[in-house]
């Protein structure tokens, strides 16, 4: 145990943990709903030790390595967002220290101007990146990460140089739930053909004329009841890439049902689309950036 390490993803409303080796190979690993609205009073070490304490009593003196939430104001302590174009090296010597010297905490990202010009701010996602960049063995590439925000990534001569966030994730779950559009649903199955027919109307049309068809289409019975999700979805997907102008290959970053709906988005829409597992990012992230931060430290000591 004493040349392992622990990677923390640790986010607002779930938490996990890998227990890692020397080469980076995931040993075990740890799921809890355990995010940052969970931990009572901002009592951070209680919570931690609660989650990995096994571990720990096998070797208390693991280090420790966090990305996400945790070290945003909300979080453990606060890691001040770094500016693009972001190297990793920057993320190296920009940790911030947390349990008794134990546990260093990654920084997120900001930039000045996304794609429409805003100010816009990642956490968590640049160490998916990373590792994505250490996947594919490439310096330059376009990424997007789907979730509740969106995040659409330019990685250019191995630094993260520029990037926008799009809350379709979020849209998508506001309309469902709290919209006419997903009044009385019944149980919803996964229609790719409906799918994507919603992303090519919302690749083509203004998104606050377009949505109210998920109404009217299932009132004369254009779209089964069970179909509209997808219709939805597509709707919002179609239109998050209506703006999307690429010539090569789309790394889309994640695990679920939704990374798959990306790629077969970007396909449909003629892109070149690769998916990647999110996980393995995560982790060959965190172990490119631990190894990077032992090194460091081994040259300062």
């Amino acid at each position: 145990m004493e040349n392992n390490w622990i990677a923390i993803d640790w986010g607002t409303t779930n938490f996990r943990a890998f227990l890692m080796n020397e080469q980076g190979e995931c040993l075990s690993r740890v799921e809890e709903s355990k995010g940052l609205l969970s931990v009572k009073k901002g009592d951070f070490p209680s919570t931690l030790e609660g989650l990995i304490g096994h571990w720990l009593t096998a070797c208390p003196t693991l280090p420790i390595l966090m990305a996400g939430m945790v070290g945003s104001k909300q979080g453990w302590k606060e890691a001040q967002y770094i500016k693009t174009p972001a190297s990793i090296s920057e993320f190296i010597g920009n940790t911030v220290t947390v349990f008794n010297g134990q546990a260093n905490i990654i920084a997120g990202v900001s930039c000045s101007h996304n794609s429409v010009g805003m100010p816009d701010v990642m956490r968590g996602e640049e160490v998916q990146l990373i590792g994505l960049s250490d996947i594919i063995n490439k310096s330059t590439f376009f990424s997007i990460l789907p979730g509740t925000h969106s995040k659409h990534v330019y990685w250019k001569n191995g630094l993260l140089e520029r990037f926008s966030t799009v809350m379709t994730g979020e849209l998508f779950s506001l309309l469902k739930h709290h919209s006419i559009l997903g009044k009385d649903l019944p149980i919803q199955n996964n229609s790719q053909h409906v799918f994507l027919d919603g992303v090519c109307l919302g690749r083509q049309h203004p998104l606050n004329q377009i949505l109210f068809s998920v109404r009217t289409r299932r009132l004369f019975d254009q779209i089964d009841e069970n179909n509209i999700e997808s219709y939805l979805s597509g709707l919002l997907i179609g239109h998050e890439l209506s703006q999307l102008s690429i010539t090569e290959p789309c790394f889309v970053v994640g695990n679920s049902l939704l990374t798959e709906r990306y790629v077969q988005a970007l396909k449909h829409l003629g892109f070149d689309a690769q998916q990647v597992s999110g996980d393995e990012c995560f982790l060959a992230g965190m172990n490119h950036l631990y190894q990077s931060f032992k090194g460091e430290n081994k040259s300062n000591g």
